[in-house]
């Protein structure tokens, strides 16, 4: 008896220490994927206002060399370069800087902060060499105004008709943002969150030290081998922080078009707090009782659960474009190739797919401004979901100002009614484009249906979606058009159906 109490005792030891051990690990994995999302999230964030914070810097090169500027009077030129509105409070200043280093027009704050010639600057210097016309970020660097201030500067190429060097745009963009962005994110009271550039510069950190910011990282190989070229662009690490002497799982994303990488650092004490806690009790309760330890295995699995459920709450928003709550480009790409992959399996099966884009999109935000185009695409996914209405179908946003839309089982017919419907619905928000021949924000959308025997991959489907989408424009936007191949026609022979909305 007292063998087989002895026998029972250590496989029930065994057990649960196997059932432990990878209980720790999926803690491990799940805090991993809870913070990679997390930090994804800061990542798209940042990705996003620097894509319109660069495509600012450019509105501000396309009124500079307005054909017009130099007849203006000196008042209305500053007006017309410098009158549109960025919604940011965390712009300082902006400006235009000469081939060689001397400010053209500026905001009113520039002088003060930033006296004389730029030449020598390394957002001056950096475009003029660069001749890819890309956004350059500056290291940080510390202001006065009201209060004293860490900045960092953006600036642009600007090029002359025949494309040589004519000087520079910029913009001085507070470091409030980051911390602003970072704080909103609710880590827990330990963690820490910074954005380090790929050099080991810092530009960020939480919590916040106005020291750290523009220092560089030294004696780190581990954080160095992180930021050198060739690395993953996202990845996790479990290591002992220099500043404080606690060990932490790191996890990092690197920004896309920047040189900027997100850290963000949770205690590991705080990530297993809830499983050290379950692990004594259960090596308390295994010699007191044995049910009792099935019952607290059961409740960790409901934890373990429940975690899961969170994490994949957290994929689901990073599946999903920001601005429009549609499907990102990533999801929707999976979504059609699992049609594709479908109608491979099932030879009776067929798909449609509707590519749309906004008419004189361009226009409309440089007389409107990017903030009110942000609310005209978030009027057009509005019509686009009240007329994708099936369960089966996907929307989402392809880029910029186009649309794709997946209809399951939808043959022409049905496809030309929804583009239809879109088209329709949109006409009835009556969005005011004075810039546009209608008057109003319209949209022109091509529709292809999946031809057996013609398209040879998904791509090839939507590429004739996309032709289809050209006629439209081609023949006076505001229409859908439907594209034809017929089974015995080689692509060559690509027709198009007229289907006016």
């Amino acid at each position: 008896m007292t063998l087989l109490v002895g026998s029972l005792t250590l496989m029930a030891g065994i057990i649960t220490s196997v059932v432990l051990y990878q209980s720790y690990k999926q803690v491990e994995r799940i805090s991993v994927n809870h913070t990679l999302n997390v930090a994804r999230i800061a990542q798209r964030s940042i990705s996003r206002n620097m894509e319109l914070l660069s495509l600012a810097l450019d509105s501000l090169a396309w009124r500079y060399r307005h054909t017009q500027l130099h007849r203006m009077p000196a008042q209305q030129q500053l007006d017309f370069l410098l009158g549109e509105k960025i919604e940011a409070g965390y712009i300082a200043a902006q400006g235009i800087i000469d081939a060689d280093g001397q400010p053209v027009v500026g905001s009113p704050v520039l002088e003060e902060i930033m006296p004389g010639n730029f030449s020598g600057r390394d957002f001056f210097e950096v475009p003029r060499q660069d001749t890819r016309g890309t956004l350059y970020i500056s290291a940080p660097q510390a202001v006065r105004l009201e209060r004293r201030a860490q900045v960092i500067v953006l600036s642009k190429r600007l090029v002359h008709v025949d494309g040589s060097f004519g000087g520079v745009v910029f913009m001085v963009l507070y470091l409030d943002y980051f911390r602003q962005l970072f704080e909103a994110m609710s880590l827990e009271k330990n963690a820490v969150m910074s954005l380090y550039s790929v050099d080991g510069v810092a530009y960020m950190r939480l919590p916040y030290d106005e020291a750290f910011i523009g220092s560089r990282v030294e004696n780190a190989p581990q954080l160095q081998h992180l930021l050198a070229a060739g690395t993953p662009a996202e990845g996790s690490y479990f290591t002992r922080s220099r500043q404080d002497g606690v060990q932490r799982l790191y996890t990092y994303v690197r920004v896309p078009q920047t040189r900027w990488v997100v850290f963000i650092g949770h205690t590991k004490e705080a990530l297993f707090r809830e499983w050290m806690r379950m692990f004594y009790a259960v090596v308390f309760l295994m010699a007191v009782f044995s049910t009792a330890a099935a019952y607290l295995i059961s409740r960790v699995r409901e934890e373990f659960f429940r975690r899961s459920k969170l994490d994949q709450q957290l994929e689901e928003q990073a599946r999903t474009d920001k601005l429009t709550s549609l499907l990102n480009r990533r999801a929707l790409d999976d979504a059609l190739q699992e049609a594709w992959h479908k109608c491979q399996r099932n030879e009776s099966a067929r798909f449609a797919v509707l590519f749309a884009d906004v008419d004189f999109f361009k226009l409309y935000n440089d007389t409107y401004g990017h903030k009110a185009g942000d609310y005209a695409l978030v009027a057009v996914s509005r019509c686009i979901k009240a007329a994708v209405s099936r369960h089966c179908d996907r929307a989402g946003r392809y880029g910029g100002e186009e649309f794709v839309v997946l209809l399951d089982e939808a043959d022409a017919e049905g496809a030309v009614h929804v583009a239809k419907l879109i088209i329709a619905a949109l006409q009835g928000q009556k969005i005011p484009h004075e810039r546009s021949p209608f008057g109003r924000l319209t949209i022109s959308i091509g529709v292809a249906c999946l031809e057996r025997g013609i398209h040879r991959s998904i791509e090839e489907v939507v590429k004739a979606a996309d032709q289809a989408l050209y006629q439209a424009k081609r023949e006076g936007r505001n229409r859908v058009r439907l594209f034809q191949a017929p089974a015995e026609m080689t692509p060559a022979g690509w027709q198009f159906s007229s289907a006016n909305s």
